[in-house]
């Protein structure tokens, strides 16, 4: 599974999902590690250090967008973000439900077995 973290956007936001020594922890689990150019930089991890940890550093946001099976950020996704999702893709971030009625008012629960 090919497993992403874009460059966050949110003004001020210095974390990254996805540090070196995770995605060597994912590796371990048989998991490749996708890293937007320069997402790491706030947080202290220049692309180098993510390349000398095996990361795949992709050169744009389209280019992670589209190459991820799995999305990881710290905050929740802009609009814009939202709407690179695409089907069979998963995104986790963190989500304010209060602030993000958009996001979980349009889901329709489902039944349970």
């Amino acid at each position: 599974m090919k497993i992403g973290a874009p460059k966050e956007i949110a003004r001020g936001e210095a974390r990254v999902a996805l540090t070196p020594e995770s995605a060597k922890q994912l590796q371990k689990l048989g998991h490749e590690s996708l890293i937007e150019t320069g997402a790491g930089l706030a947080a202290g991890f220049n692309d180098d250090t993510y390349r000398d940890a095996g990361v795949t550093v992709a050169e744009s946001a389209d280019a992670l967008w589209r190459d991820a099976e799995v999305v990881i950020k710290v905050r929740e996704p802009s609009d814009e973000e939202a709407e690179r999702l695409r089907e069979g893709q998963t995104l986790i971030a963190f989500f304010w439900p209060r602030k993000t009625k958009r996001y979980w008012r349009s889901a329709k629960p489902k039944a349970l077995p």
